[in-house]
């Protein structure tokens, strides 16, 4: 028997082998890199989460901690706030007693610090009423930190009182912003 010679040509398998390896190398790079991107972008966004937690856990503690301080505060003021209650039950308080001159819109808004009257305001002046009721405050010796119980009286079936009382409603209500504690209440004497 004659052996004969096999010649085998591997050169076309190979060929497709490189290729198919050429493929698979260059795709794997691109998903490695999309997985990079990914991951980087995943890290980004962890770190903003943290630091919007870490931002919404420092304004929480500073609620809590003002919350806790006007608690602390409203305990302390306790006192104040019993001697004012006191006070007004005893006549003490600070009465707004608007008048009616004239009909239409001429009043006068009379300010008693008990039943000793400290002052009127007229209509007249009701551009600067803000600034004179602080006065007719100091006049009657409180300071801003006092706790104030005042009643803003008017007789509302007298003409113009329509327009007149919310004025002084909120020519005191703005002065509220210096003098926190003062409250007050409105009260119609009409019969």
């Amino acid at each position: 028997m004659k052996l004969r010679e096999i010649i085998l040509d591997f050169t076309s398998l190979l060929d497709v082998t490189m290729i198919i390896l050429f493929f698979f190398v260059l795709y794997s790079g691109i998903d490695a890199e999309n997985a990079t991107e990914k991951a980087k972008a995943a890290e980004t966004s962890y770190t903003e989460m943290q630091e919007q937690n870490e931002k919404e856990q420092m304004e929480w503690r500073q609620k809590a901690d003002e919350e806790w301080e006007r608690i602390l505060t409203a305990d302390a003021n306790a006192g104040k706030n019993q001697q004012a209650l006191s006070a007004y039950n005893d006549g003490k308080g600070v009465t707004f007693n608007l008048h009616e001159v004239e009909k239409g819109d001429v009043w006068t808004l009379s300010v008693l610090s008990g039943n000793k009257r400290i002052g009127e305001i007229s209509s007249d002046e009701s551009r600067e009423l803000k600034d004179k009721l602080k006065e007719m405050l100091k006049k009657a010796g409180y300071s801003p930190d006092d706790v104030i119980i005042g009643t803003l009286t008017f007789n509302g079936n007298d003409f113009g009182t329509e327009a007149a009382v919310p004025t002084v409603e909120s020519a005191i209500m703005s002065i509220q912003r210096e003098y926190k504690d003062l409250y007050f209440t409105t009260i119609n004497i009409s019969k």
